[in-house]
This record gives structure tokens, sequence and C-alpha cells, in this order.
């Protein structure tokens, strides 16, 4: 098989091709620092080849660029067929209009073509298996006045309305965006500018498809840039505090000529001044590397020739499969109608601005060019002869620069400014270093600097030696905005801002349902490609769906949301999108029936029966001017279109009449006497709970039981279902006979609703659904515990200082609708509010009990929850500190993995946690014997029995006695006595609440 050395010098016999325009070959050959060498790749029997496509306008200057990969079986490739392949292919470039970037390797493949001739004709025969010979563009006829139906449904006669009156809009405008740009700048604005403004804002989303698409120029991108001073209100944006108007998007390596006019996704447009007492010859890109290159003598003219090339060429436009993708060819076809449309309003100011331009631009365009792209232009010739030193950041050039500066110095003190003017120039594009282009090196800057603004005022441009000058003073800014962004409280709804905040908002998401942006075939779409706005009617083509989580199957719907926002500003319809987004629960809920219809099929039955599809996008909530901000919409549209889109107090007002009818004079009578009750019941609850545990109780357990014992049943049950939350542990001792349950014998009260692995410090006071559990942990049990926690079998988190803390926390999420929080629906809300009305109905007891909890309190809530967790677990904290350093494994498993390293360290771990003890510091003890005791294995294992378990109660007991806490030392005691009990009651009936009427 043919080695890449041997592929490579064959190649190199015939590569680059050359025809009309047109250069083939390896991609290195347009990068200065690759080789041939980087773009063979082999890997096994397959070669791979990177190649490039560059193609020119007539003068000369790039189009565009394109690259490939094409692989190769090395097993059919020998020395002979190779050459005769790429000689065949070099005879047959010069013909391929049909597809100049067409490679065929499939040739290679066929081994009846050995010699050129062969080869030849293999790339001169189209695919054998289209039996269509027409031209791309013809057999593709109907299939686009299929598209156009959809791309231009009012007719050709409302696009050219759209242009004409576009170009009387923007070319009146003109005038004072050049006074503008003349006072800035001191440059002259070409008429062809206002036409390139006003072509972009005449086309519609499907005119954009093409050059978003291909080009990476959109809407967003066009905004930016000098060019955006031709809409509606960009003299009302005013200076950004500290930047010069000059810095208006401009890079660090952009010459001074540059006017940026707008930017693309990786590049930037701009106009070319060479005199700025006369129109720019033409426009320049600057790519990635900040090179440019020239592009047209105006930007349209650039554009139509990029779409022609293409609709003469679609093989470009070939995907992954080797196919012509007839989409992106027939957004690139309506592209060009437009750009057609546009060419007679073109020619019209085309002749006008060139007799203000000093060079024409076929003339400028042919000039030599440098190392940063386009060279210099003066009255005694351009840049060509002139030597300027390369790598300028490398030691090796520092010597061949000093010259350069010293020649161009001399060169311009003689009278001939253009050396100093290239080299000074050349400089200043080379100020930034590799990859970043954003890290600007001073290295020869000064240089650069004095040499232009030299040569500028030398040659009379004196605003390009004041441009340099602002340039320079302001190096570090990269691509900027000069200009504070438009009030969105005043500014208008534009199709920009539609499309961003759409992008910004879209899809939602509930389960398995979605809202957003999407193709016929389930694919993603973007928004830009969806959204329409005319004549004030603002078009979203949403399409609504639930997916099947068993299989990926989806079915659903398309919506052609439209919205009348000739009034509407942008920060009111970025709250519409933020209601919408937030009720987007219930718009789910009110449409599950119609997705489970459509799912079932049932051909006698419609599954809009009864629906509006308005409901869905919610243009009643727009409408409806009294909605301003993101919470009254999101109130309305939760209610829908059908109950009318009520405000949130009218809601609320009818949730209470009809879910908890009530009255503020019996509320508080049933708090009050809540209260009374749980305050009279606390001495005897304490009491018992400091008899049986050792614990001193804090009386917010007690108001706690007197919120959830105060709440309605209609107000309980919706809490329990909200939350999944209710009394547990020693709070039941607060239900009538609480205190009169009878333990079961042979059961320490102690281990009532305990699991294997709960820490002695943990005293139950309410379950959170089947597995989470509200705890009090008390360091000390002589005082009040500090705070409470939520804890299952594999983590814990402080949740506050009292229990109420928790549930106002809970409610508080509920009412804030936090995206990825609970965003709830409607009737969840209006219970959550209910909720806290309850809450505050407590709080002026609320911090009076919480002065009384704290006096007893050995550590506030926020030094305690400020501890780290070891292991998961909650730390430990006593007077000489907490386990802070401490030698402990990074998972609980570890302690009981037989296999895993730390089984033997631990025997180390323990004697020196003893030794520590016995020096008077149980801390050690304390942390390491409770992270054995919290591993313990649960469910139980045959295969793993548990380790370590004895020394984990060890440490504990000492630990606990050392530090006096002699309460938990009984307590662990008596929980390694019965380790196999989890989540047992200790009594033998259930609490009042629980039992059946």
């Amino acid at each position: 098989m043919l080695t890449a050395h041997q592929i490579e010098e064959i190649a190199l016999r015939f590569f680059p091709f050359e025809h009309d325009g047109d250069t083939f070959g390896f991609k290195s050959f347009f990068y200065e620092d690759q080789s041939p060498s980087d773009d063979i790749r082999i890997e096994g029997d397959t070669l791979t080849l990177t190649y490039t496509i560059v193609k020119r306008m007539p003068d000369g200057s790039i189009s565009d660029v394109y690259e490939f990969e094409d692989r190769y079986d090395l097993t059919k490739l020998t020395e002979e067929r190779w050459t005769a392949y790429l000689e065949g292919f070099r005879r047959a470039f010069p013909s391929l209009e049909h597809d100049p970037g067409m490679r065929r390797p499939e040739a290679l493949d066929d081994p009846a073509n050995v010699t050129a001739d062969d080869f030849e004709r293999a790339f001169l025969t189209p695919d054998p298996e289209d039996e269509d010979r027409r031209p791309f563009l013809e057999k593709t006829e109907e299939g686009y006045q299929a598209y156009l139906l959809k791309a231009r449904p009012k007719g050709k006669e409302d696009a050219r309305r759209r242009r004409a009156e576009a170009v009387d809009k923007f070319m009146a405008r003109h005038a004072e965006v050049a006074a503008r740009v003349e006072q800035t700048y001191g440059l002259l604005l070409p008429k062809h500018a206002a036409l390139t403004w006003a072509f972009f804002s005449s086309l519609s989303p499907y005119e954009w498809r093409a050059p978003a698409q291909r080009l990476g120029i959109g809407p967003y991108t066009v905004s930016s840039g000098v060019l955006s001073l031709y809409s509606e209100r960009a003299f009302q944006r005013p200076l950004k505090e500290g930047f010069d108007p000059q810095m208006h998007f401009v890079a660090p390596a952009f010459p001074p000529e540059a006017l940026i006019m707008f930017c693309g996704d990786f590049s930037a447009f701009a106009l070319f001044y060479d005199d700025p007492a006369y129109l720019p010859s033409g426009a320049v890109v600057y790519d990635m590397e900040d090179k440019s290159r020239w592009m047209g003598e105006t930007f349209l003219d650039f554009f139509r020739d990029w779409a022609r090339e293409l609709i003469k060429y679609p093989g470009i436009l070939r995907g992954e499969d080797g196919e012509i993708d007839e989409t992106t060819f027939f957004n690139v076809r309506l592209f060009l109608e437009a750009l057609e449309e546009f060419e007679a309003y073109t020619e019209q100011v085309r002749e006008e601005d060139r007799a203000r331009m000093r060079w024409p631009y076929n003339e400028r365009a042919q000039m030599a060019e440098h190392g940063s792209g386009v060279g210099i232009c003066t009255d005694q010739g351009d840049g060509a002869g002139f030597e300027i030193p390369s790598d300028i950041h490398a030691p090796e050039s520092q010597a061949a620069v000093a010259q350069a500066v010293a020649r161009a110095r001399q060169l311009l003190a003689e009278g001939d400014p253009r050396y100093a003017l290239a080299l000074g120039r050349e400089l200043h594009c080379a100020c930034t270093i590799p990859p970043d282009r954003r890290n600007v090196s001073p290295l020869w800057q000064a240089e650069a600097l004095s040499l232009m603004v030299a040569a500028y005022e030398a040659l009379g441009r004196g605003a390009l030696a004041r441009k340099a000058e602002v340039h320079h003073a302001n190096r570090g800014i990269f691509m900027q905005d000069a200009y504070k962004n438009a009030d969105p409280v005043t500014e208008p709804l534009g199709f920009e801002s539609a499309v961003s905040l759409a992008g910004d908002y879209f899809p939602f998401l509930r389960r398995d349902y979605s809202l957003g942006f999407e193709t016929t075939d389930g694919q993603r779409a973007e928004p830009i490609d969806c959204i329409q706005l005319q004549d004030g009617i603002l078009t979203m083509n949403l399409a609504f769906t639930c997916t099947d989580p068993t299989d990926g199957s989806a079915v659903g719907f398309f919506v052609a949301a439209q919205y009348d926002v000739t009034n509407v500003s942008v920060q009111r319809f970025r709250a519409f999108l933020a209601g919408w987004q937030k009720a987007f629960p219930d718009l789910v809920a009110r449409w599950e029936t119609c997705i489970e219809r459509i799912r079932e099929e049932n051909a006698d039955q419609d599954p809009l029966e009864g629906m509006d599809m308005a409901d869905i996008w919610s243009a009643y909530a727009l409408a409806n001017e009294a909605n301003t901000s993101e919470e009254d919409f999101a109130w309305a549209i939760r209610d829908g279109l059908q109950s009318g889109g009520r405000n949130k107090e009218e809601q609320y007002r009818a949730y209470l009449e009809a879910v908890h009818p009530s009255d503020p004079e019996q509320d508080k009578r049933r708090w009050a006497a809540a209260l009374e009750t749980a305050l009279v019941r606390f001495p005897a609850v304490a009491a018992r709970v400091e008899k049986t545990y050792g614990f001193r109780l804090p009386k917010h357990v007690a108001l706690t039981w007197a919120y959830f014992n105060g709440l309605q049943e209609s107000e309980a049950r919706g809490f329990r279902e909200l939350f999944s939350v209710e009394p547990a542990g020693v709070m039941e001792l607060f239900e009538d006979g609480g205190l009169d349950r009878k333990v079961k014998e042979g059961f320490d009260e102690r281990l009532h609703q305990v699991q294997p692995c709960d820490l002695p410090e943990y005293l139950l006071v309410a379950a959170a659904g089947s597995d989470h559990r509200l705890v009090l942990v008390y360091d000390d049990p002589s005082c009040t515990p500090s705070g409470v926690m939520l804890v299952d079998s594999y983590f814990m988190v402080w949740r506050g200082e009292t229990l109420l803390d928790q549930i106002r926390d809970w409610v508080d999420g509920v009412l804030k609708d936090e995206v990825g929080a609970f965003h709830g629906r409607k009737v969840e809300m209006l219970l959550a509010r209910r909720l806290l009305e309850v809450l505050d109905g407590f709080a002026e007891h609320e911090e009076r009990i919480r002065r009384e909890d704290r006096a007893a309190m050995r550590w506030s809530y926020e030094e305690r929850s400020a501890v780290d967790f070891k292991l998961g677990i909650v730390g430990i904290r006593t007077d000489q500190g907490d386990s802070q350093g401490m030698e402990l494994a990074d998972a609980r498993t570890k302690y009981q993995d037989a296999e895993d390293e730390v089984q033997a360290k631990l025997p180390g771990w323990i004697a020196r946690a003893k030794r520590e003890l016995a020096d008077g510091d149980p801390r050690y003890a304390l942390a390491l014997g409770r992270e054995l005791h919290a591993s313990y294995p649960w469910p139980p294992q045959e295969e793993r029995p548990p380790r370590w378990q004895a020394e984990a109660l060890s440490l504990m007991v000492a630990g606990y006695e050392a530090l006096g806490r002699h309460a938990l030392a009984r307590r662990v005691e008596a929980h390694h006595a019965e380790r196999s009990r989890s989540y047992e009651s200790a009594y033998e009936d259930e609490p009042s609440s629980k039992r059946a009427p």
C-alpha cells in the first residue's frame, strides 16, 4: 500500500488546480503554518485527505472558502491509479461547472478505471444512479414552488413592496447618518451603506435563513457596527461612560482604515478608507485571525455573487450523505431573488458613489497585499516591494524590525511615506499574540503608532491619524458596543428582539411536555426560522408535544401563535414570555386530555373538542394592557382563556370561597385555640421527652404542632399533598391522648421510629414523605438544639432554626415559582398563599418563642450549621472545636468494604482516637465513632456483615461521656442493642390524628 509520503509526493505534482477563479488543493496550501502532511491521515486501510476550494471574484478577491474531507480505500490505491486519478481530476476540473467541489473518490472503487482517460470520463459523467440529468436548478423547480408557498405566502409583489418601502425609508435617513459618521470618524459614508441596511431590514425570516446558516450573518449581527445607526432608535442610545465612539466594535488588530459596518458570527465586515476625503473603494471582511480581504465594491455585490455561485454550483451544498441539501438550496435561491430585487436600487446609487471615489474598486483590489491582508494605497503607489519582517514577536526578528523602522523613518523624511505606512500598519495589526485575539502585546506598538500617524499626516489623512491615536489609547477594548442598550421599558418590540427573547425562554418544559420551536420531523428549530413580524403582527410557529418516556414516541400539534405587538415594548414582551413559561404547568394540565385523545387515535372523537387553540399561545394575556409584570402574565395564563384570564387577587378570592371558606375572625379564634392547647400541653410533653431521652425540648415544636392543628381540614389535606409532611416522633405526644400511648413490651421508647444509621443526636419531629424526616439535632442534650435537619439514610441538610422556618421556606419556594424549583400549578400557588397566611397568624408568637429557645441554646443556628459535613453526616461540635483536619475516609461505604485500603488504616485511626481521648481531646473519637456507626449496611446483606460497629460504639460512648453528654451515650447503647429496628413505632397504637374515624 502507498505510504503517506508517497501520496503527498504524487499529489504535489498536480495540486493546486486552478480555473476561472477557483483554486483547489490541500487545505495546507492556504495556511502559512501548515504543510500537506497535515492533510493526510492513514488509519488502517483508510486514507483521509483534507481539501480546500477557494473561490474568487473577477477582481481577485476571495468570495468563499470551502473545506472537504474524503476517504479512500488504500487497498485499491496503487501508485499508477493514484497518479491517473489526479491527472484525470486535473483535466476534468475546468469542466466541472455542475460541481467544482466534486472529488469523486468513489471513482477509485471501480476497478475498470485505470488510466487518466478513465478517471476523466468518471469525473465528467453525472451520477449514474441519477436518471434525471437536468441541471439541479431545473429539476428542483417544482419543489421550489412548493417551498415558496411557505416561505413567501403573500407572493413576490408583497416582497417588492417591502423592498421599496425600506429603500424609501432608509435613503431618507442617509444624510443624517452620514453626518453622524463624518462628525465621529471624519469619514464620508457611501449611499450603498443605506441600501445595505434597507436590504437587511426588508428580509423575511425565510430570506434570512441562507446568510444566517451559511455566513453566520443574522438580524443580531448586522445590528452591530456603524450600519446600525440607520435603525429607528440608534441616535437615542447614549454613549457608554468613558467610551470613545470611534472604538465602536473595533478589535485591537483592525487598522484605522477599517470602518466596521456589521459583524458575522466569526467575521467583521467593513468599508476600507484609504483617503478620508473620498468615499471608500470597496468593502472588506476580517476573519477570525483579523486578516482582511476585499469582498466587493459593495456588500450587496458580495452577497449577490456568493449566492449566484451556490446556485450555479450546488454541489458545494452536499451534506455528509453526499446529497445536495434541497432546503438549503431553496433558502439560497430565495435570498438571491431578494438581492436581485434590490439590484436596480444598487445601480441607481453606484455611479453616484463612484464619482466620489479616489480609486475605482477594480483598480484598488489589484494593489499589493501585505501579511495582514489588504495593503496600502497612495498617489505614489502601493506597498509592493517593501520588506515587512515576519513574526515581530520572535527574538530572531527584533533586529530586522528595528532596521525596518529606521529605514521607514528615513524614507518618510525624504518625502515617501509609503514604507512608514505599510510597516506601521503591519506592526499595528500584529499586536495580538495567537491564539487569543484579545491578548495584546506592547512590542513595537509605540513605533507602529508613530509611523502611522506621521505617514497619515504626510498624506493629508488626518482623520486616520486621529483614529489611530484613539485606538492606541484604548487598545484593550475588543469588539465592544460603544453605546448603551435602549431602555427596554420604552423600546418597541422588533423582529431582532422578539427572536432573541424567544430564544432565551423556549422551549417550555413540564414533565414529558414541551412547547417550543421544532421542524416537522421533530427536530429542534431556530427561533429565527419560526418567527415573523409584519405590519405589527408577530407570528410564532410553535410545537406542543408530549414524549412517551417508555419508547420516545411523541405526539402533539403545531400552533401558529399570533400577537398584535404594535404597542408592545421589549420589556413587556419579556415579562409575557417569562409569565407564560411559569404558567406552562397549568397549560399542560388543561391540555393533557387532548394529548391523550391524539395518542389514542380515536377517529370517532375530535381530539380538540371543546378546546380553543388560542388558550395555548395566550394572546389574550398580552392583549390585556393591565398585565405588565411577569407575575401578572403568569396568573392570567394560569387562569386560562375560558376562565377569562383573571388577575391573581380575583383568582385568590374565588379560590378561598370555593375551597377554604372561612373569615378572618374564625381564623383568629381557631389559631388561638390551637396555640393555647399546644402551650398548655408543652410542659408535660417536655417533661416526657426529658425523662425518656434526656433531651431539652424547644418550645417551637409546640408552636409547629399548633400550626398544624390550626389548619382547616381542607388546608391540612392540601399541605400534606403539597409537601408530604406531617407530625411524627415526639410531636405526636401533643396529640389528644399522646402522652397516654402505651409503649410496646420490651421496646425502648428512645428508639421510636429510629433507623439503623441514625445518629443519637437526632430527635424526630416530622415525617417528610416515605424516605425523609425532619429532626432536631442535639449536640448537648442539656441545651435546646441549634436547628432542624432534613435527613434520610444517605444525606442530611440543615433546613433552619425552627420547624416553622422550614415550612416557611417551602411555602416561599412555591410562591416564588422559580423554574427548576417547585414551578407549580395555580392551585398549588393559591394553596401556598393560604398556608403562608396561616403562618403569619402565628408570627407574633413565633418571635417570642424563638427568643425563649435561643436563651437555652449552646450554639446559634448560624454557628452550628457552618460546621462542615463529614462524609455526608453532620459534623461534631464541642468546646474544643469541630473535626476539621481529622483523618477520615471520603465515603461511608469504604468503612464496610473489605477490599478497600481504608481497612488497613482503621486500626491506626482508632488507636489514635483512643490516645487523644486519653489525653483529654474526645473529638477524633467522637467523629470517627459516628462515621463508623453511620456506615452500618442497611438493608442487611449476608455477604457484607457489619464491620467496626463494636469500635464505633466504644468510641462514641467514651466521647460522649468525656463531653458530659450522658444522654447521648445511653441512647447509642440502646440503639446498638436493637440495631435491626428500622422506623418501628415504640407504641401499641397510632396517634389520634392517624386513627381511622
